[in-house]
């Protein structure tokens, strides 16, 4: 690549000169970094509503014709505004996925917690209704 720079001094020719490998990376990237316009929630290598399989083909079409990556990128936000490229501080950790399971996981734990400790510890019983053994005790405004 240098050496194509280095003799030809012009950009145009180095990026013609990308391998078929480099220019899928490149789409592929640039996917990646584009939203579907029409409801601005999954890139468009993901979703699959027309106006997403015509950008996928469109940025194949660029790279193939030796547009810049920016170029591309500045194309769709002429055409669509800044809101179709992918934030990377709107995409979500690695880990956020795994917070639901993770809470769950931990009620489980604490669900059988709490039974083992009912059961280790039962509430005292109530106290024995009035039976037969018991002395009923004389009405104290009977003395009188």
């Amino acid at each position: 690549m240098l050496l194509c720079m280095a003799l030809a001094g012009e950009w145009p020719l180095c990026a013609a000169a990308e391998t078929p490998d480099e220019q899928k990376a490149r789409i592929e990237r640039l996917e990646q970094a584009v939203l579907a316009p029409c409801c601005y929630s999954e890139p468009v290598s993901r979703h699959q509503s027309e106006i997403a399989v015509k950008m996928r083909l469109e940025i194949a079409k660029w790279v193939a014709a030796g547009k810049s990556d920016q170029e591309i990128l500045d194309a769709y936000v002429q055409k669509y505004g800044s809101r179709v490229l992918v934030d990377p501080r709107t995409i979500p950790a690695w880990w956020t996925p795994w917070i639901p399971w993770l809470a769950l996981v931990f009620a489980v734990v604490f669900g059988f917690w709490l039974l083992r400790r009912w059961r280790a510890h039962p509430l005292p019983a109530a106290p024995a209704p009035p039976g037969a053994d018991v002395t009923a005790l004389s009405d104290l405004d009977e003395e009188e």
